[in-house]
């Protein structure tokens, strides 16, 4: 089962229906064909942003809220008291999802949707909609559809499922119009895919941008892949993160190649560079550190003669 599927409303009527559906919806869930083991969530450090994030990807399935919230106690708050969830997930289990929706209502998150990332299904319409800060960054991608039964292989539109989502996702701030576009315009067959332009500026609500976004350094940290916080260094992972430290590492590596090229004591030169990065580059925690020492290094190897 996926879907279109919004999140958990707080009014009793609209939760008593949600339970109904979802008691319903169990049994054709629990049917969908080679369904994977569930979300895999992970810490990612942010050096720029000197938090530690939560990253959620893979499939949705039972059990991933107890994950999740296992997992949010260890993770940072931004300015706003926010934890930040990352997603990067094709969707999944209808009732597993407002799990962790109820999850994350306990402890407040942020969700977003970063460079080369995708969100859909059941990610999209419940997991990020359902963040009290949400938004989607650089070539970040949000996929929705209509909710629907799989029956075999046979999949039908399910209007009770669009209904309680639809409600759930107006009390998120989510458009009636921005809903009704995707349930009336994808069915089970299709997938629209949105970024950053029309689900933050054409889908009134979708997105609901935090203090972070207001600061420049700070989207474009969460803009950049998150491959860079997988390198051992908090020194790698400041270059790989920001442009002007991957400049200056480019011209510094670029200056050192030629002056070994013309150097008359090789092993000399070498050595220096060796202590540079042992003494002073690796010694650094932040950019600005950083930049003092590539800028110092730089200026000695320009005077340096051969």
């Amino acid at each position: 089962m996926r879907g279109t599927e919004y999140p958990i409303a707080k009014s009793a009527a609209v939760q008593s229906l949600i339970q109904r559906l979802l008691s319903w919806l169990c049994f054709t869930l629990l049917m969908i064909p080679g369904a994977a083991p569930g979300m895999d969530f992970s810490i990612s450090y942010q050096p720029q942003l000197k938090l530690k994030m939560v990253v959620g990807e893979g499939r949705i399935q039972d059990g991933d809220a107890e994950k999740f919230l296992a997992l949010a106690r260890t993770a940072d708050r931004d300015d706003e008291g926010l934890v930040i969830l990352v997603l990067n997930s094709p969707g999944g289990n209808v009732e597993a999802a407002f799990r962790v929706v109820d999850a994350m209502d306990k402890v407040r998150v942020y969700t977003a949707v970063p460079d080369k990332f995708k969100c859909a299904s059941a990610c999209a319409s419940i997991l990020f909609a359902s963040g009290e800060r949400r938004s989607v960054f650089g070539t970040g991608l949000l996929g929705f559809h209509s909710c629907y039964r799989r029956d075999g292989r046979t999949s039908t539109e399910d209007s009770l499922c669009n209904e309680i989502i639809a409600a759930n996702a107006m009390r998120r701030g989510v458009s009636h119009s921005g809903i009704n576009h995707f349930v009336k315009q994808f069915g089970a067959g299709d997938m629209a895919w949105v970024g950053h332009d029309a689900a933050c500026k054409s889908l009134q609500g979708l997105c609901k941008p935090g203090l972070m976004e207001i600061r420049y350094g700070t989207k474009a940290a969460l803009m950049q892949s998150l491959d860079c916080s997988k390198l051992i260094s908090v020194q790698a992972q400041l270059i790989c993160g920001d442009a002007e430290l991957t400049r200056v590492d480019k011209t510094l590596a670029e200056l050192y190649s030629q002056k070994m090229k013309v150097s008359a004591n090789k092993t000399r030169l070498r050595a220096d560079q060796r202590a540079w990065l042992r003494d002073s580059r690796n010694v650094c925690g932040d950019k600005a550190c950083l930049l003092r020492s590539y800028r110092l290094r730089i200026d000695e190897l320009n005077r340096m003669r051969s």
